[in-house]
Parts: structure tokens; sequence; C-alpha cells
């Protein structure tokens, strides 16, 4: 947020870029307040408008999330390679890349990806690796304990973290998890809930423009709830209904609340005997975020397991999940006991 002002301040021939849109929506209407957009609407960009763009047309390109950049079969995107197009249309290019951030089958951002366009084009490469972070509070601890649960990353780091500062509670019902989170919502923290993409998302011309439908649901306990609304859009995140709605990674990736609370459907489970995640084909419902990946099932149970670490990385001050494979509720358990020695 302080990059993009300062691109408005310095006045530069610099354009700011989100592949994502409910991350770019929610930073122009946080950094104008309300205000004119126009200034901000020409600066900040998404990231599919450089295909065709003169070669270093602007001075610099910042492209956040850069891990979402797209290939040639990205929706309403005519061009090839988007890490191509913007190393092509600025003079200095910075991409802002972490790779476990990855969903999609036509997500190419890569560092390898990166370096091997920015080779062809005879670009100076300059690799810089970016130590802290402020995600959950600066909770370095949850973040490392997140990476090794869902083995996105062996961090070996069981030290744990201050429960005062950063929260994370695991609950036996969805009723529990959505009566905590409006609870802080109560009390003026912004928060919301999200859930993996196990359910279906009934279409608008079937009465679903406005979260009319409840897609989520979970049977065992009559709960039952919407996905975000269409009308809403983008902006979803900071919709005053938003609180009754649940949210997915498409309309939570690159935004914090202060509290989430993150549904884990059937699209991740885990095998006690096998000790491995897994993923049955038909419980994981973006079409899109699964083509092409039906004959390799690791790369699909790793790109949710992806998901799964964005959704819960999303609180600054705390985390509430629900799991509804109760041997993913219990390994979770587990591995919490060893990490923070609670019982």
């Amino acid at each position: 947020m302080s990059l993009l002002g300062s691109l408005i301040k310095w006045n530069l021939n610099a354009v700011f870029v989100a592949p994502n849109a409910s991350f770019r929506e929610v930073m122009l209407d946080k950094l104008t307040q309300g205000r004119d957009t126009s200034r901000a609407k020409f600066l900040l960009s998404g990231s599919g408008k450089f295909f065709g763009a003169k070669a270093n047309l602007f001075d610099t390109i910042v492209v956040d999330e850069a891990h979402r950049l797209k290939n040639g079969t990205a929706y309403m995107y005519n061009g090839e390679n988007q890490v191509q197009d913007i190393i092509n249309a600025a003079k200095v290019s910075i991409f802002f890349v972490d790779e476990d951030q990855m969903i999609r089958p036509d997500d190419i951002g890569s560092i390898r990806e990166i370096k091997r366009v920015s080779e062809l084009y005879g670009a100076e490469i300059v690799e810089l690796e970016l130590k802290a972070q402020f995600r959950c509070s600066g909770a370095d601890g949850y973040i490392n304990w997140i990476n090794d649960v869902l083995r996105i990353r062996d961090t070996a780091n069981f030290d744990g973290w201050d429960n005062k500062d950063f929260e994370f509670k695991i609950v036996d019902t969805p009723h529990t998890l959505r009566d905590l989170i409006k609870e802080k919502a109560n009390q003026g923290f912004y928060s919301r809930i999200l859930a993996g993409f196990a359910w279906e998302w009934t279409q608008e011309n079937r009465g679903n423009s406005n979260a009319q439908v409840n897609d989520v649901k979970i049977s065992e306990f009559e709960f039952e709830m919407p996905w975000n609304s269409r009308k809403v859009g983008s902006t979803w995140a900071i919709n005053e209904h938003g609180i009754e709605q649940i949210g997915c990674v498409h309309t939570s990736q690159g935004l914090e609340f202060d509290y989430v609370g993150v549904i884990v459907g059937n699209d991740l489970k885990y095998n006690n005997e096998t000790d491995k995640f897994y993923t049955e084909w038909n419980t994981y419902k973006d079409k899109k975020g699964k083509q092409g990946l039906r004959e390799d099932p690791e790369k699909l149970c790793k790109m949710i397991r992806n998901i799964y670490r964005i959704l819960m990385s999303r609180g600054m001050k705390g985390c509430y999940v629900y799991f509804r494979d109760k041997s993913m509720e219990d390994y979770f358990k587990e591995s919490l006991k060893r990490t923070l020695n609670v019982s």
C-alpha cells in the first residue's frame, strides 16, 4: 500500500500490478478512501493489460502477488505469457513472488520463469529475499508451523508462538466457528469466514446473483451459508454484508483480516495409515483450478494445500479452523499439542 502511495507521490512513469482483482479493488478503496480514484486506477493495473505494449513503455512495473501471473489459457487474456509482457513493457520490472501461493495450473509466475524470460531479454537479474513478514502479527512460529504441518515447506520449527500475539483454535462444529467470528465482528474486529472450494457455486442465472443460495452445506450439523456475493464482486472483503457470507481464496488472497474462521472441506483429507494428504477429484469444485490435473493428483493436492495455507494466514490476530475430515482434525491437534505443549 505504501509503495503504491509513493508511486503517486513521486509521479513516476510506473505501474503497480496486482493480478488478483479482489486485492486490487480493495487496495484502491483503502488508498483513495472513497475519493476520486482516477489517478490511482491509472497507476494500479491488472496483469493482462501489457500484451502488445511497446518495449520499455514504462520506467518501472511493480508486480505484487507475481506468482499469480498467467499463461495463455487465462480468461480474457489475449497473450501467451504475462511475465514476458511485463518484462518487455518496462525498463525495470520488480516481482514479489511466493511460489507456495501458486494455486492454479495457469499460474506461471515462478522464480524460474521470471529468470528465464529475463535472460531472453538480456535483462540484469537482481534477486533479493525478504526475511521478515508481518502477517499473523509477525508470529513467525505460527507461519513456520502452518508450512510444516501442511507440508508446504519443511521448517522443522516446533518452538511455537505466543498465543497472546496470535490465537489459533480448532473448533468442533461450523456453528462454533461462525459464532466466534461474529462475536469478533461485534467487538469491532475485521473478521470473515473463509473456506476451500469444496462446494459448488450456484450460477447467477440460477438465482444466485447476490448470495441468495446457501451453497456451503455441512449436512451433519445442519449448517449452511452462501458463498460471497457476485453482485458485490471483488470488494466482498470490505462489504458490510460480507460477514454473512463465506469467502474463498480468490476473494481473500493478498488481503488481511483481524480474525478469520476457516472451514476445511472434504477437498483435503489425511490418511493415518500412509501419513499423507490426499484429494479426491470430485471433491474439489474449482474446474479451472484442476484443469489438466486429473492424472497428477499429487500436484492437485499440493495446490489445495497451498490454498489452505493462504486461508489460514489471512488473520492478523487469530485463526479458528473447523475440519470436516476428522483424520485431518486429529492430525492438526496432535501437531499443535507437540508444538505448543498443550493438552
